[in-house]
């Protein structure tokens, strides 16, 4: 993506370039994965697929065991984000067993969840993930110095979010995302890309209207 005086323009995957007066960046955030934290050591390119996107016999897959894996070994979740209680709300009744690890820090987070007896909360300050047959070996040691430690098949990433920022003109804060007031005349963003706080459906609607409505008053001489 470009910003020039007179247009912006973004390249698509296939090579087509459009062109137009103005660009609206609403690309919000993306997954963070185990590299993208202190608390977690795990071999270059780990990805966990993220826990809101798993369906209910994705995660039972950790209790159905796989070769070299047993049977009953729970589901491994890494860290204790807002998603984590959502999922399981939208799946009451899935037989699910989750041993989630997470920092001091997500256990405001998690608190909400003492009563499902679906998960196994597990505090702790670092966590190394192993690969072992088809399968993880999972150990998480706490403040105290105790060691939970659990292989499993079914690995989920509940970690929390970044910005999602695209190549170019785009101009990112310190904190990673990309507030209006910093970009180029042409580029305007709108969503969860604007910062850390506009994470809530009914902002991210309202600041791309005003992302819109901006270029339109401005093409036209006019004040918003």
């Amino acid at each position: 993506m470009s910003a020039y005086e007179d247009r912006a323009e973004t390249v698509l995957d296939d090579g087509r370039t459009l062109a137009a007066g103005a660009v609206v960046v609403a690309t919000g955030v993306t997954a963070l994965t185990p590299e993208h934290v202190t608390w977690i050591d795990a071999p270059e390119g780990l990805c966990p697929p993220p826990l809101w996107r798993a369906r209910p016999q994705d995660v039972a897959g950790g209790d159905a065991g796989h070769a070299g894996v047993g049977r009953g070994a729970p589901a491994v979740v890494l860290g204790g984000d807002r998603p984590l209680g959502t999922w399981l709300r939208a799946h009451p009744d899935a037989a699910v067993h989750l041993d989630v690890l997470h920092p001091p820090g997500d256990a405001y987070k998690t608190a909400e969840l003492a009563g499902d007896s679906r998960v196994r909360l597990y505090e702790v300050d670092h966590v190394t993930v192993t690969p072992e047959g088809d399968g993880y070996r999972v150990a998480g040691r706490g403040s105290g110095g105790g060691v939970h430690e659990v292989t499993t098949s079914a690995l989920f990433g509940n970690i929390g979010s970044r910005p999602a920022v695209l190549d170019g003109a785009l101009v990112s804060g310190p904190d990673g995302y990309c507030p209006p007031a910093a970009q180029r005349p042409r580029v305007l963003v709108a969503g969860d890309l604007r910062s850390a706080r506009h994470q809530r459906i009914v902002t991210a609607q309202g600041s791309g209207a005003e992302a819109v409505l901006t270029h339109y008053y401005a093409a036209r001489g006019l004040r918003g």
